[in-house]
C-alpha cells in the first residue's frame, strides 16, 4: 500500500506539467510510476508481494529493453551521395545524412576506447557534449576520419564539439539566454545542424525551463531545415519536451529510447538524449550505439530531406551564415544573421 500510494503520487506531480515546474523533476521516471503502481495494485488485490517484485524488475526490463533493442546497428549508408541533403539528392536513393550525439561524460576514464568508436563508426556528422579540456587533446586524434571541426573544449562551462567527416558551408559556437546555454552549430547542403546540452532538471528545474525556452526561441529563428541534437535532459514525458515539440514544431528522430544509464553496465532506464528535425526532413534510420565508457549511450539516426517541403523559404531573404571561430564571444554572427543584421552581442541576451 505504501508504494502504491508513493507510486501514485509521484505519477500525479510527474504530469502535472501545467501546474508546476517541479514535474520535469519527476517526468523522467513516469514509466516507472506506472508501471511500479500496477505492480503494486496486484500484489494488494492478491496479497502476494512476489507480483510487485516481479512487475518491478520487469518494468526496469522493458525501459532497457527500448534502450538496446536497436543497439549497435549502424546507420545504412546512402546507395548513392552526391553532397550531403543536396538539393541534387532523389528520395530513392535512400538516407543523405546519418548524425550522432553522445554525452561523454566529463568522469570518462577510457579515452581510448572513445576514440577507438568514434574513429571507426560509419557516421557522417558527431555532436559531443560534455568533452571538455580534459578531452581536448583527443581532436587531433579524430581528424583522420573527421576532419572538419568546431566546439569550444577549452572552456569547461561549454564543453561541446561537432565533428564532421563532410566539408561545412560555415560552423561556430555561441550562447543563449545571457550565457546560460551554450550551442554548437554548423551549416552544410542547406541544413542547420545544432548541438547543445540543457542544464538537469532535478537540480534546477527553473533553470532547465529557462533554458528551452531559450533554445524554442532561437530555433524558430533560424530558416530552412534544422537538426537539433544533443544530451537535453528532457524526456517525452516531460513538460519541456512537450513544449519543444510544440513551438519549435520539430520532430524526434524516436519516441522512447532510453540512453541513461550505461555506466558501469548498460542498463538505461531514461531517455534523455534526443535527435530531433523540422518538418522539412524526415528519419528514415534510429538507434542507439554500444557503450563506450560514458553513463550515457549514443544515439545515431539517418535524415534525408523532404524535398516537396518549403519551410521558411521568405526568410531566406538576406541570409547568410558565416563561419565563425569558437571564441569567448561565442558566436554572435549567427545570431546577428538570423535578424537580417550585424548587430553585435545583444541578440545573445535573447
Amino acid at each position: 500500500m505504501l508504494v502504491l500510494c508513493g507510486a501514485n503520487m509521484a505519477l500525479m506531480v510527474a504530469v502535472a506539467g501545467s501546474v508546476t515546474t517541479l514535474s520535469d523533476v519527476l517526468a523522467p521516471l513516469t514509466g516507472h510510476f506506472m508501471g511500479i503502481g500496477l505492480a503494486a495494485s496486484l500484489a494488494v488485490l492478491t496479497r502476494r508481494l512476489s507480483l510487485m517484485i516481479a512487475g518491478t524488475l520487469i518494468t526496469f526490463l522493458v525501459h532497457a529493453g527500448l534502450g538496446l533493442a536497436s543497439c549497435c546497428q549502424p546507420p545504412q549508408a546512402p546507395l548513392v551521395r552526391t553532397s550531403a541533403l543536396g538539393s541534387a539528392a532523389s528520395p530513392r536513393l535512400g538516407p543523405d545524412l546519418s548524425l550522432l550525439a553522445l554525452n561523454t561524460w566529463h568522469n570518462h576514464g577510457e579515452p581510448a576506447r572513445l576514440v577507438s568508436y568514434l574513429a571507426g563508426v560509419d557516421i557522417d556528422l558527431v555532436v559531443l557534449s560534455e568533452f571538455g579540456p580534459n578531452k581536448r587533446a583527443l581532436l587531433g586524434q579524430l581528424r583522420d576520419s573527421h576532419p572538419y571541426q568546431v566546439g569550444c573544449a577549452e572552456e569547461w562551462t561549454c564543453s561541446l564539439v561537432l565533428l564532421s567527416r563532410l566539408p561545412l558551408e560555415s560552423s561556430g559556437v555561441g550562447r543563449l539566454g545571457g550565457g546560460n546555454l551554450a550551442f554548437v552549430w554548423a551549416r552544410l547542403g542547406g541544413v542547420t545542424v545544432v548541438g547543445t546540452q540543457l542544464y538537469r532538471p532535478s537540480r534546477d528545474p527553473w533553470l532547465h525551463e529557462g533554458q528551452m525556452a531559450d533554445l524554442i526561441e532561437f530555433i524558430a529563428q533560424i530558416p530552412g531545415p534544422v537538426i537539433l541534437a544533443g544530451d537535453l535532459n528532457t524526456t517525452p514525458w516531460s513538460k519541456t519536451y512537450r513544449t519543444l515539440r510544440r513551438l519549435a514544431g520539430l520532430v524526434p528522430a524516436s519516441r522512447l529510447r532510453p540512453t541513461w544509464p550505461a555506466w558501469p553496465v548498460a542498463f538505461p532506464q531514461v531517455a534523455l538524449d534526443h535527435i530531433f528535425v523540422s518538418s522539412d526532413l524526415s528519419v528514415t534510420a534510429a538507434g542507439t550505439g554500444p557503450a563506450v565508457g560514458s553513463d550515457h549511450l549514443p544515439i545515431w539516426a539517418v535524415v534525408a530531406r523532404r524535398p516537396s517541403f518549403d519551410r521558411g523559404r521568405a526568410l531566406l531573404r538576406g541570409f547568410a551564415l558565416h563561419s565563425a571561430p569558437p571564441q569567448l564571444h561565442f558566436g554572435t554572427q549567427l545570431l546577428a544573421d538570423f535578424s537580417g543584421e550585424h548587430a553585435g552581442a545583444r541578440y545573445l541576451r535573447r
